[in-house]
C-alpha cells in the first residue's frame, strides 16, 4: 500500500520511543523506504543501530554529520510525510513557536508536505494550557495530531499520555496519504519505448520512441500516489515496478497478465506494426547478393486486444480496489480505463478519431510527429486527448513532464463523470 513512498520518521526522547521500531517494521512491510531523524535524548531509549537495521538507512542526529552535497534538514525534507513519534512537550512546543535547534526540529520547519505528531507525555504536562495552546497552533497550520490514549504511564500515574499504537499510527499515515494524493491506493500501468523486432543476434527493427512520454507519465502517476508499473523497452529506476520488454510480444504477454490488476492502462509505447517471419538464430552473414529480402508479418495490436478483453470482460474488483481499505476512486469501476497512444504524421485527428473507435478505449493521446520541436526524442510535447464520446481537449506546447500530469488528471475527471453517472 506504501509501495514507493517516502517517509520520515523522527522519534523524540520519551520511553515510547520503544514502540517506533514496530512502526518502523510496518511502514517497511508496506513497501514504504524509511529514514530516521531522532533527537540526542532519544538515544537514551532506543539505539541507532536497532533503526539503521531496521529502516535499512542511515539514522540522522546531528545537523552537521553531512556527507551529502545538500545541508540534511533540506535533503530530508523530500519525504513524502514526517511522522514524530513520540513527539515529546519539549519538541511540540519547540516547532510550535519556529525553534530549530537540534537537526528534528530544523527539519519539521523546512517540511512543506503533511505532518503527523503522535504525542506522549505525563497527564499533567498534556493538559498543561501551554501544551494545549501550542497543539491548537499547529492544528491550525495543517499539522495532523494523533492525540494519545488514556491508561497506566511509564511515570506510575493513570491518565491520558500513552502514544497510540504502531497500527494505529501507520493507519493515519495511509488516511493522510490518500487525503493528498489522487492516485494512492491505484495501480497504474504504463508502456514507454519503441519494441524493438530481432532480425538476428546483432540486428533489429525499431522506431525513433525515446519513451521519454512514458517515464513522465510513470513518474508524475507516482508521485500522484499511485503503484505504477512501468513496462519499457529498455531498464529505467524510478519510484515504481519496471519490467522490461522488448518485443511487442514481450509487451502483450505482460499487459495481459496484468491488466485485471490495474485500475488504469496506459499504452504510450510505441509498439512496432510488423516483425520478421522468421529470427535467424545466426548473424545473417553478407553474401555476393546486392539485395537481401526479410518478408516481415504483423505484430499483435496490443492496444486493440486489450481493450476486447476488458469490453467483454464482465465486471470484476480490481486488484487495488479489493487490497486497498481507503482506496476510494472507483477508476474503471473494476475494470481499468485505457488510453491508447497516437502518432501520426498527417491527418491527425481524423486517424486519432478512426483509432480510438476501431480500438476501444476511453481516451486516445495524438500526437504529431512532422514536427520537430515536439515528440520523438523531444523533451517537450503538444497532444489531443480525445476521448471515446469524441471530445477533444488539446494541450499547448509544454514540458512531457507537463503534459503527463495533464492526462493523468483527465483520468481523474473521466472516473468522477462515471462515478456521478
Amino acid at each position: 500500500m506504501l509501495k514507493g513512498k517516502n517517509i520520515l520518521i523522527g522519534i523524540t526522547g520519551g520511553i515510547a520511543a520503544y514502540k517506533v521500531c514496530n512502526l518502523i517494521r510496518l511502514y517497511k512491510k508496506s513497501g514504504a523506504n524509511v529514514r530516521v531523524v531522532v533527537t540526542p535524548n532519544a538515544l537514551n531509549f532506543v539505539t541507532k543501530l536497532t533503526l539503521q537495521s531496521l529502516s535499512q538507512n542511515e539514522v540522522y542526529v546531528e545537523s552537521f554529520e553531512i556527507e551529502e552535497y545538500k545541508p540534511e534538514h533540506i535533503a530530508l525534507t523530500e519525504s513524502d510525510i514526517f511522522v514524530i513519534a513520540p513527539a515529546s512537550a519539549n519538541t511540540i512546543s519547540k516547532i510550535a513557536n519556529g525553534i530549530c535547534d537540534n537537526l528534528l526540529t530544523t527539519t519539521a520547519c523546512a517540511f512543506s508536505r503533511p505532518i503527523l505528531l503522535a504525542p506522549a507525555m505525563n497527564t499533567n504536562m498534556w493538559n498543561n494550557p501551554f501544551i494545549q495552546e501550542n497543539l491548537f497552533k499547529l492544528r491550525n497550520n495543517g499539522y495532523h495530531i494523533l492525540e494519545p490514549s488514556s491508561g497506566f504511564l511509564a511515570c506510575g500515574d493513570t491518565g491520558v499520555g500513552r502514544m497510540m499504537e504502531p497500527e494505529d499510527i501507520f493507519d493515519k499515515t495511509i488516511k493522510i496519504l490518500s487525503e493528498k494524493m489522487p492516485f494512492f491506493g491505484k495501480k497504474i500501468l504504463i508502456t514507454a519505448g519503441g519494441t524493438k523486432e530481432k532480425l538476428d543476434p546483432v540486428r533489429y527493427i525499431t522506431n525513433c520512441s525515446s519513451g521519454k512520454m512514458g517515464i513522465a507519465l510513470a513518474e508524475n502517476a507516482s508521485k500522484m500516489g499511485a503503484d505504477v508499473t512501468l513496462v519499457s523497452t529498455f531498464p529505467q529506476e524510478g519510484c515504481y515496478t519496471n519490467i522490461v520488454a522488448e518485443t511487442a510480444s514481450e509487451m502483450e504477454k505482460v499487459v495481459k497478465e496484468k491488466l485485471f490488476e490495474q485500475d488504469c492502462v496506459i499504452m504510450a509505447a510505441a509498439v512496432a506494426d510488423w516483425r520478421a517471419e522468421n529470427y535467424s538464430e545466426e548473424k545473417m552473414k553478407k553474401g555476393e547478393e546486392d539485395s537481401l529480402t526479410i518478408k516481415l508479418v504483423k505484430n499483435p495490436d496490443i492496444l486493440k486486444e486489450i481493450c476486447e478483453i476488458r469490453n467483454s470482460a464482465p465486471t470484476r474488483i480490481s486488484g487495488s480496489q479489493n487490497s486497498s481499505r481507503n482506496s476510494t476512486l472507483p477508476l474503471g469501476e473494476g475494470c481499468p480505463v485505457i488510453v491508447g497512444f497516437c502518432a501520426e504524421s498527417e491527418n491527425l485527428i481524423e486517424n486519432a478519431k478512426t483509432k480510438i473507435l476501431k480500438k476501444g478505449c476511453d481516451y486516445i493521446v495524438a500526437n504529431d510527429i512532422s514536427r520537430k520541436d515536439i515528440g520523438f526524442n523531444s523533451d517537450k510535447n503538444e497532444v489531443y486527448i480525445i476521448d471515446k464520446d469524441l471530445n477533444i481537449n488539446k494541450l499547448e506546447k509544454n514540458s512531457k513532464q507537463n503534459i503527463a500530469k495533464s492526462i493523468l488528471e483527465e483520468i481523474l475527471n473521466f472516473s468522477k463523470i462515471k462515478l456521478i453517472n
